[in-house]
């Protein structure tokens, strides 16, 4: 690897890193504005989805530049790849805290129809996988990149329970239908969070061991 292509290669780390922090960031302050009733502190998160968006065609535009010059292949090649589809993810979980944000606001209008307890551990999970998959990327660690993988199973069966009670709720209360709906859409983005934070784990482990990871399942050991 030449020091120029070392160089630029080292930056592409260090703006997927500026990325992931403002996503991870931009989740943390849309979950403590939805459970706190937070509206300022939503609209924060939102301010700030058109600077991940920017920051998202800088690092496309490097990946683009350095494919173009550098002609990279093997384990370069793939982390080149695979950066791409990083950027994207997180581009995405941002878009999600955004949703969580707007459903925040609505929220915190009246006191929660109901006592939240799925959705704050959805959101743990959530935010753990999340920062783990920041983690196996930064130091390209397979073993927590395929620890994620099973988190994904425990949230997926959070949010089934997630939807069933709200589907009770809306039996219960059918007045109150729209903030019932805002409930079942943050228990979606929290699902959908975590299976991003699965894609860039699964990004992890290609880079490192070329291996695929993408709908393999997973057993716990």
């Amino acid at each position: 690897m030449t020091t120029t292509f070392r160089q630029q290669i080292e930056e592409l780390d260090r703006l997927l890193l500026q990325m992931a922090s403002q996503s991870e960031e931009m989740l943390e302050r849309s979950l403590e504005a939805l459970l706190g009733q937070n509206a300022s502190t939503a609209r924060v998160v939102i301010m700030k989805d058109e600077s991940v968006d920017a920051l998202e065609l800088v690092i496309d535009a490097h990946i683009l530049k350095v494919l173009a010059l550098q002609q990279p292949v093997a384990t370069d090649l793939r982390l080149l790849l695979s950066a791409q589809k990083i950027n994207n993810d997180l581009e995405r979980i941002a878009d999600h805290a955004v949703n969580i944000a707007e459903a925040a606001i609505v929220l915190a209008e009246r006191p929660h129809i109901t006592k939240l307890v799925i959705i704050p551990k959805m959101a743990e999970i959530a935010r753990s996988m999340v920062k783990n998959a920041i983690d196996s990327f930064t130091y390209r660690d397979t073993v927590v990149a395929q620890e994620i993988k099973l988190r994904d199973n425990e949230i997926d069966a959070l949010y089934k329970s997630a939807k069933d009670k709200i589907a009770d709720l809306l039996k219960e209360k059918p007045g109150n239908a729209h903030r019932v709906l805002h409930l079942l859409s943050v228990a979606t983005d929290l699902e959908r969070v975590a299976d991003l934070a699965t894609n860039i784990a699964e990004e992890v482990v290609f880079i490192a061991d070329a291996e695929v990871m993408k709908h393999k399942q997973m057993e716990p050991s």
